[in-house]
């Protein structure tokens, strides 16, 4: 493995990471354009 493929690794799961951070942990599972949870679809 060369540099420039250990920085597309990193960025790339920095990126993942970020995403699941964002869809995941932060609104705990929530549908993408609702924030409170208080959407029916489930």
């Amino acid at each position: 493995m060369g540099v420039v493929d250990v920085i597309w690794m990193v960025l790339i799961l920095g990126a993942a990471g970020y995403l699941f951070y964002r869809s995941v942990i932060k609104k705990k599972g929530h549908c993408p354009g609702c924030d409170h949870g208080s959407c029916d679809k489930k």
